[in-house]
């Protein structure tokens, strides 16, 4: 694992959760290409696991539906960066500003993700998002 691999395969992640958003594409299930399972998800109020496939499909799909909602289009990243932690896991963490078509900013926050490279490739073990 190297800060270029990770910084790749997190655009691809994004790429697809963009797709997803924007209603380029509806299978929820590829998501489980970059999220661990379980995986972490801590937010402003609340932390917790998502300890199967089910709840993590079901915390995607009612992201995905608040944004077609709201006319997303696009995600602008500001700030990130990669840092490896060790051989095997890396923390990618940026500004994120989700924007529709017409460029308002439907969401603005900060997040940072733990990536951890295993037996079937490198995942999401932990999402924590900010303010």
């Amino acid at each position: 694992m190297d800060t270029l691999d990770v910084t790749a395969w997190f655009d691809a992640y994004l790429d697809l959760f963009v797709a997803l958003g924007r209603g380029d594409r509806d299978d929820v299930e590829a998501i489980l290409e970059f999220y661990g399972v379980p995986m972490l998800l801590s937010a402003p109020g609340a932390s917790g696991w998502l300890h199967d496939t089910e709840q993590v499909i079901g915390v995607v799909r009612g992201q995905v539906e608040g944004l077609r909602h709201v006319g997303f289009d696009r995600t602008v990243v500001e700030d990130a960066s990669t840092v490896l932690l060790n051989d095997s896991c890396a923390r990618h963490e940026g500004r994120f500003l989700r924007l529709a078509a017409d460029a308002t900013v439907v969401a603005d926050f900060r997040a940072s993700y733990l990536i951890a490279d295993g037996p079937a490739g490198p995942r999401i073990a932990a999402l924590v998002v900010g303010g």
